[in-house]
């Protein structure tokens, strides 16, 4: 069996400001780090890691190498690019399109960015080429919110508009168990061990 454990990257300024980010190279700021400790203590505490897979993005490899594992990149884990909306906040980007919501999802991709829809094909070539399901034990991988909610439609054989169904806040754990060809989602988006960095 192979247990994959997916931690999103920890807050960023543009976090913070609900910029889009995409594939801008922001930094963790000082509240992202302390998550990232928190989050790295806590796996470390609880699963014995044998590979750390993450986006090669500067947020998710600062957050990867507290794991005090050698790091393995693939930018088949970057964030989407968001083309022309990013660095633009969120609000800014409602104003400029307004009917991008449509039937409970986002209908509109972000122009001279990618096609939301290539997510998830992204995502089963890092799974087909990384040979994961075959690794054994568990493996890490640090991530991105979108792209990880392509990678879990990909594991789970969704339709691509259930990418906005998922919550995955900074530094949470997600787990899923790989074994004889099924996968099985056994914690979703937990944060309990954040509870110091986030103030609750």
């Amino acid at each position: 069996m192979t247990r994959l454990i997916l931690i999103r990257h920890g807050e960023t300024d543009w976090n913070v400001e609900n910029r889009r980010q995409g594939r801008n190279d922001r930094p963790l700021n000082s509240k992202g780090r302390a998550q990232a400790k928190l989050v790295a203590d806590y796996v470390r505490a609880t699963f014995d890691i044998k590979k750390v897979w993450s986006s090669p993005l500067k947020r998710c490899v600062e957050t990867a190498t507290l794991l005090d594992m050698p790091v393995s990149t693939s930018d088949l884990l970057l964030e989407i690019d968001y083309g022309d909306w990013e660095g633009m906040l969120e609000s800014e980007i409602d104003a400029k399109y307004p009917n991008r919501y449509q039937n409970g999802t986002v209908s509109i991709d972000p122009p001279g960015g990618e096609k939301r829809s290539n997510l998830p094909v992204r995502a089963r070539q890092f799974l087909e080429e990384s040979r994961i399901a075959e690794e054994g034990g568990n493996v890490v991988i640090v991530g991105h919110g979108s792209a990880m909610s392509g990678l879990l439609v990909a594991l789970f054989e969704l339709p691509d508009r259930a990418m906005h169904n998922f919550v995955i806040d900074n530094c949470s754990v997600s787990t899923i168990q790989m074994e004889k060809g099924i996968n099985r989602l056994t914690t979703l988006n937990h944060t309990a061990h954040l509870a110091i960095a986030n103030g609750t």
